[in-house]
């Protein structure tokens, strides 16, 4: 129970002093790429802020040499933490699919395509077409948490470990709804299956 509580909360448990000790231990051209990137594209405490939302996600930060090549291909380009993050995510596939599967085969239960086209349409975008927010009624965010809880709890019911696999861009969206409901439940992307990787379709949502 404790192993599992400090899982859960090691975005919290991440201090900056914690972020200067991994750095300090790193080989002397990787803390030459932080070095690059932080200032001149990313704060320290941006920095901080990605390896924070990724193990908010329970995505291990183990390979920082992997996940500082990705934000210092990002960062240049994109200053949001939660941009980079999701960047990051998708050179992190291997890894994160490795860690997810059961048996050597990733599971994944997939919004239908009515709930598909719903989280699209609602998407807001800046200026350069980035998705900065969502805008899904309300009323819809409970529908599709009445029809997601039963079914995810059916294959839970079933032993099944899987994941829930929604478009790249809605993704941060779908995972929000749904973590509500199961927090230990993951939310991958299409972009996030790494190729290779044996998947295993439990239905949909829909």
């Amino acid at each position: 129970h404790l192993s599992e509580v400090i899982r859960g909360n090691l975005a919290h448990l991440l201090a900056y002093r914690d972020l200067r000790a991994l750095i300090d231990r790193l080989e002397p051209e990787y803390r030459r790429l932080v070095d690059d990137i932080c200032p001149a594209h990313l704060s320290m405490s941006g920095l901080q802020a990605v390896l924070k939302l990724l193990l908010a996600e329970r995505v291990s930060i183990r390979n920082l040499h992997l996940i500082l090549e990705a934000v210092a291909e990002i960062a240049p380009h994109a200053r949001r933490p939660e941009q980079i993050a999701e960047h990051v995510r998708i050179r992190m596939a291997q890894q994160i699919c490795g860690d997810l599967m059961d048996s050597g085969v990733l599971k994944v239960l997939r919004l239908g395509a009515k709930w598909d086209l719903a989280f699209h349409q609602a998407l807001k975008r800046d200026a350069k077409g980035d998705v900065v927010e969502i805008d899904l009624d309300p009323r819809m965010v409970e529908q599709f948490s009445q029809e997601a809880a039963p079914v995810i709890r059916a294959r839970m019911d079933e032993g099944h470990v899987f994941v829930v696999l929604a478009a790249a861009e809605a993704r941060p969206f779908v995972r929000m709804i749904v973590e509500r409901m199961f927090p230990n439940l993951q939310t991958l992307s299409h972009l996030e299956i790494a190729r290779g990787v044996e998947v295993a379709p439990l239905g949909a949502i829909a």
